[in-house]
């Protein structure tokens, strides 16, 4: 073999050694990585999810393809099909756990249209469907007035979806108020223990 010949495959030798460190590193750091979230989420009160986000930006930032984004939030179609637009898209924004309590409350609490009929049909003045529809006001005038004579008992009954729809969106404003409360008092209390986490991913990937 000639010497020509012995100094290229020294060169492959070198690359196929820096080749296999280039691999051995990295999965190195995936390793540690994952060591290290599990770590975190056994002292902290930060959610797993959370974490595997942070990791997935500092994946995204140093470049590494072979690592896909947390999976994007999702809202339930049958469930936001009456809801305000500006609530979905607030929605959207919150973390998943609290898109889930939210839909879960919105479930107990928001007004069903056949409730709504079931107290309309009582004879007026005892209609009760103001009333189930959180409109005290409007029930005491309807009372009063003996379902406006009859004719704003008559009139309810085409009037109905939109007294429904209307308190629905109410109970979603105000349900989403809540929740946005809850996602800051949450980023509040894990915004150092997340910059310690970033810090310490950083590290790892670096």
């Amino acid at each position: 073999m000639s010497e020509k010949q012995e100094e290229i495959l020294d060169k492959i030798r070198e690359r196929v050694l820096e080749r296999e460190k280039e691999i051995q590193l990295k999965q190195d750091k995936e390793a540690n990585l994952d060591a290290t979230l599990q770590a975190l989420e056994a002292v902290t009160e930060v959610p797993r999810e959370e974490m595997e986000r942070i990791a997935d930006e500092i994946r995204s930032s140093h470049g590494d393809p072979g690592k896909l984004k947390s999976e994007s939030r999702y809202l339930p179609v049958p469930q936001i099909e009456n809801l305000p637009a500006t609530v979905c898209e607030a929605l959207d924004k919150l973390p998943p756990i609290l898109q889930e309590e939210f839909f879960e409350e919105y479930e107990i609490a928001h007004r069903k249209f056949g409730l709504s009929y079931l107290f309309w049909l009582i004879p007026p003045p005892f209609s009760g469907h103001y009333l189930y529809n959180n409109r005290p006001f409007t029930q005491l005038l309807y009372f009063l007035t003996c379902g406006g004579f009859l004719i704003w008992w008559f009139a309810d009954f085409f009037r109905m979806p939109d007294i429904v729809k209307d308190e629905n969106r109410k109970i979603s404003r105000k349900l989403l108020k809540k929740m946005m409360k809850q996602s800051l008092r949450r980023d509040g209390k894990n915004r150092l223990i997340t910059s310690r986490i970033k810090e310490e991913l950083n590290n790892l990937t670096g």
